[in-house]
Formats: C-alpha cells, sequence, structure tokens
C-alpha cells in the first residue's frame, strides 16, 4: 500500500494532486502547528495586470491561540470570501479560459455547503476535485489515527509513525523537505521512501506570454480538459530516492 501525507491546503498546486492520484491512501496532517504565515489558507491564481504574474486568493482564518493546531484552525465566516475568490476568477471569463463555466460549477458545488473548520473545506474541496477527475479518493485525517507519537524524534518521523501504522509498504512525499526524512529508518521499517517531483510542463495560459507555473489546481482546471489533467496527474512528475535529489542539488 502506498501512502501520501499532506497538511491541509486551499485548492493546492498539481504536486498535491500528483500525490494523491499516485497513492492508494492520502492523510490529511492535522496534528501539527498552524502557521498562519504558510500556504495553508491562500494560494495562486493569475492577476488581471498582464504584467504581474499572480495574486492570491484566500479563505480568513479566525485568530488561533499561540501554537494551535491544524485542527483548531476555523474559518472566519463573517467575512464574504466565497464571493471574493469568485469575483476574482472573473478574470478568466474575461480572457476567455475554455473550462472556466466548469471550473466555476465546482467552486459553486464546494461553496453551497457552510464550512466552519479549515481541515472541512480542505476535505471537501478535494472530494469533489478528485470526483470530477475521476480520482478513487480514499483518506484518512490523522487525528484521527492511534499512532505512536513517543516514537517521533524529529519532523521526519510523523509520516514513518503514521505509516507504520497502517501497514503501508510505500511512501511518496513531495521533494520539498526531503531533508528531514532518514531513508534508513524508512527501510528499517520496510518501508520504500520516495520523492515527487512534478515537471510544471507548460500549458496553454491565454493571453498570457509567459507561462507562471505551480498556480493552483484551479488555473489548471480553467484551461485543461479533464483528460489532459488526467495525463499531468499520472505521467508529468518524476519520483526519485533521497540520494537522486542530493546529486541534483550538487
Amino acid at each position: 500500500m502506498t501512502l501520501a501525507i499532506m497538511q491541509p491546503y486551499l485548492f493546492p498546486y498539481i504536486g498535491y494532486w500528483q500525490l494523491i492520484a499516485n497513492s492508494d491512501e492520502f492523510i490529511f496532517f492535522d496534528v501539527v502547528q498552524y502557521n498562519k504565515r504558510s500556504w495553508m489558507n491562500r494560494n495562486r491564481i493569475l492577476h488581471p495586470d498582464e504584467n504581474q504574474e499572480f495574486q492570491y486568493i484566500t479563505v480568513p482564518i479566525q485568530k488561533i491561540q499561540q501554537k494551535g493546531l491544524i485542527s483548531d484552525a476555523v474559518v472566519n465566516n463573517t467575512e464574504k470570501w466565497k464571493d471574493k475568490i469568485l469575483g476574482q476568477l472573473t478574470y478568466y471569463k474575461k480572457i476567455k479560459a475554455p473550462h472556466y463555466e466548469k471550473t466555476i460549477d465546482l467552486l459553486n458545488q464546494i461553496f453551497q455547503k457552510d464550512f466552519d473548520s479549515f481541515l472541512s473545506l480542505s476535505i471537501e474541496s478535494t472530494k469533489v476535485i478528485c470526483d470530477y477527475l475521476d480520482i478513487d479518493l480514499k483518506y484518512k485525517v490523522a487525528s484521527d489515527i492511534d499512532f505512536d507519537r513517543l516514537e517521533i524524534e524529529g519532523p521526519g518521523d510523523w509520516a514513518l509513525s503514521i505509516s507504520k501504522k497502517l501497514n503501508a509498504s510505500n511512501y511518496i512525499n513531495p521533494c520539498s523537505g526531503y531533508e528531514i526524512f532518514d531513508e534508513d529508518k524508512y527501510n528499517a521499517n520496510n518501508i520504500d521512501i520516495k520523492f515527487l517531483k512534478s515537471n510544471l510542463t507548460p500549458y496553454k495560459q491565454s493571453r498570457k506570454k509567459e507561462f507562471y507555473a505551480s498556480l493552483s489546481i484551479i488555473d489548471i482546471l480553467m484551461f485543461n480538459s479533464k483528460g489532459d489533467i488526467q495525463r499531468l496527474l499520472k505521467n508529468d512528475f518524476i519520483k526519485l530516492a533521497k540520494k537522486d535529489l542530493l546529486e541534483e542539488v550538487r
């Protein structure tokens, strides 16, 4: 069984979805401290000013206590964040993104529900998009898993402990942050660990003169058919061992 583990994010970039599409089970990792400066509650889409690369879409989070966990993050619904995001996305209609209407339909399907926790929003949006892309999403939430936290000695051990609890034979992680993982520990527990590196192959972004990579999955949905996205999810990446990544850095 191949496992992937990531924190919940707001309409994340394609690498996140490649992890989901190429694992047997996906874990929403909600048991560590929420970082308000992270990418969790925001992402990037095209900017209406063609001289600028991107603008942010954001879900406001209520003030969270010091050292509060991701599972504690509550959406600030006093702000009309859904309307704001949909308003920002009208730029894609202006530039005639070919799949604008379908993408807005997906977002409306998500936004018709009310969300208190940020985790619930992330899970629901992931479910809706996976359903559209015919991804068989099997997932768990880390806070619901009774894994051994006493054996965690460093940041790379969280995934190891969860993988052991769920009897995973393979674990895949984004290539960023590979330094924190001890391959020997995983191998000693008969878990093969690999790092997924997205190719970020350019696609046509309408009038833009140059391609802006690593934008939200929303941008990919706007400009690509379901079949094209499925091919990106299954083929547009490589999986590397840590030693291969170290060689690339040298």
